[in-house]
């Protein structure tokens, strides 16, 4: 099963869009989350102060989809 790290990037993700849906339309808001999810992992990879993981990213999109579906 995933750990509680995955959860808190499902987390990150919701609130990364929740926020940026106060400026932006449901799709546009979506894009922040891509961006902001990909940076956090690249900047683990490059920094090698983190541990870097595909489904870290996947879980913090799928927190602002999440969201995003429900408010269609």
């Amino acid at each position: 099963m995933f750990k509680i790290d995955k959860l808190y990037h499902f987390i990150a993700g919701i609130i990364i869009y929740l926020f940026f849906l106060l400026f932006l339309s449901n799709v546009m808001a979506l894009i922040p989350v891509i961006i902001i999810g990909g940076a956090k992992e690249i900047y683990d990879w490059k920094s090698k102060k983190g541990n870097p993981e595909w489904w870290d990213f996947i879980f913090t999109v799928l927190g602002g989809l999440s969201i995003f579906l429900l408010t269609l």
